[in-house]
């Protein structure tokens, strides 16, 4: 299962994707449900640098990834203004400091070092 995401707190997600035939919460407990029937569940991270790598989006991808035992991040672009989704986000809330990219990516391996990191579907093992 592969899941489209911009944040892992669901004022960001809310924000950006405008659900209105679901919720954030459903979208939360679709990923437990699949994870407990064993699949293999994919994010596609929609990062965008100076969001996706604030302390704040850090932490909760951290425990994120922890409580729900995903398998694999897919790093991508959020194809989106960034001024304007800066603004959109800081109106929710101060995102907090930066910290680098590759700060992100090295403390997400640190944290989960079985999860996957990548940008394509990985092949079906036989």
């Amino acid at each position: 299962m592969r899941v489209s995401m911009n944040s892992v707190r669901e004022n960001c997600y809310t924000a950006y994707f405008r659900p209105r035939s679901y919720k954030f919460t459903d979208v939360i407990e679709s990923v437990k449900a699949a994870k407990t029937l064993n699949k293999f569940v994919s994010i596609n991270y929609l990062n965008c640098p100076g969001f996706t790598d604030s302390e704040k989006e850090t932490e909760a991808f951290l425990s994120f990834a922890v409580t729900t035992g995903i398998d694999m991040i897919q790093w991508r672009n959020l194809n989106f203004d960034p001024n304007r989704y800066f603004r959109l986000m800081k109106e929710i809330e101060n995102p907090g400091r930066p910290i680098g990219m590759a700060a992100v990516i090295q403390k997400i391996s640190d944290h989960c070092p079985d999860l996957i990191h990548g940008y394509f579907n990985p092949p079906k093992k036989k």
